[in-house]
């Protein structure tokens, strides 16, 4: 039995830690990532070939919103895969537990505060137990099994994503302005200091809660050669088939070629995401996006700055997304956007801008 947490490791290295031999694994949450391509992709590459989920889905619920994103990306991603799957609801779920198995028997568990969200994950101080004891993780399988329904079909789960779709069409959500209180101020000299954040590149001043994502233009199809240019002033930037709501405006989009892999320039983001017209194009969902780097997008094609050069000038031991992973691997799969880290998404802009100096 051991302490894992997310100050001296993380959950989400402690969950992939205990599938390294596994080849199942159970995941029970009732909040959820709205974005799996990446977790889905990294436990593949270990040899996990089947998930079993078990989550919320209460009426009237806001999380429901968020839900509907999470079981498309879910299911998609396992599909990409080629990892088998079953959704399961408990909706008095409160607990949270990640279970790997070898051949159906469980081998290690975590029992733990933290959701499986991007905070959960990595970034809100969570504490949890992993155990190794079998027969006790089998009884936890059990009493998850019992409490549970039934695996949903997929069809059940086509119906639910409708459902919270079309609901969402005809009524958006309000958001509701937060309060302007501030009460740390009483308390400011005994908060423990954080730990300093990179130093920002000099060019753009970026406020610190700046979301940043790797974006793939082009397809397969339609790669992006090098004949092609991206807008020096506003770029429409286009995604998949649900609505990426991790995107906000302020948010910065650095972008690459597919097929290339080359950097194409980075992107401040204008305005919330609009579906195109045309619903039945692969890329249906877009924001409008300021070209930061407009020197740069000009002559992308001359400087040879690939995901993998960047990668190995970064470091290949060194964390690049949101929740910790080492690899972008999931946009191989399918992913439009992958979350980085603050100081590989620095780095990566640096990259940039020292090209045009």
């Amino acid at each position: 039995m051991r302490i894992i947490d997310n100050i001296k490791n993380n959950h989400n290295q402690s969950i992939q830690s205990i599938l390294i031999t596994a080849d199942q694994m159970i995941l029970a949450s009732p909040f959820l990532i709205e974005e799996f391509d990446e977790f889905v992709h990294d436990v593949a590459e270990l040899g996990v070939k089947s998930i079993v989920l078990l989550t919320t889905l209460k009426d009237n619920s806001p999380d429901l919103f968020k839900k509907a994103n999470s079981l498309y990306s879910f299911c998609t991603s396992c599909v990409q895969n080629s990892i088998n799957f079953e959704v399961r609801v408990d909706n008095k779920l409160h607990g949270k537990i990640y279970i790997a198995l070898k051949d159906t028997s469980p081998i290690k568990g975590i029992i733990t505060s933290a959701n499986f969200t991007d905070n959960g994950l990595k970034y809100s101080h969570e504490w949890g137990i992993e155990i190794d004891d079998k027969d006790l993780l089998q009884s936890l399988i059990i009493d998850l099994m019992k409490v549970s329904t039934d695996p949903l079909t997929n069809k059940e789960i086509e119906l639910i994503v409708k459902a919270i779709d079309d609901y969402s069409k005809e009524n958006p959500p309000i958001r509701e302005p937060k309060p302007k209180l501030e009460i740390t101020r009483y308390i400011n000299d005994k908060m423990k200091v954080e730990i300093p954040k990179v130093a920002r590149t000099e060019q753009i001043d970026l406020p610190d809660d700046t979301r940043y994502f790797l974006k793939p233009v082009g397809s397969s199809d339609y790669p992006f050669d090098e004949t092609r240019k991206l807008s020096e002033t506003i770029q429409e930037m286009h995604f998949s088939k649900r609505k990426p709501n991790a995107v906000r405006p302020g948010d910065i989009l650095i972008c690459y070629g597919v097929g290339t892999t080359k950097l194409l320039g980075y992107f401040r983001v204008l305005n919330e995401p609009f579906l195109l017209p045309d619903e039945n194009t692969r890329w249906p969902w877009a924001v409008d996006s300021e070209n930061l780097s407009p020197k740069y997008s000009l002559g992308w094609s001359s400087f040879n700055n690939t995901l993998s050069s960047a990668q190995s000038s970064y470091g290949y031991d060194k964390e690049l997304t949101y929740v910790g992973g080492r690899s972008l691997g999931a946009l191989n799969f399918g992913a439009d956007k992958i979350r980085l880290n603050e100081s590989f998404a620095q780095h990566l802009i640096n990259t940039i801008e020292q090209e045009v100096k």
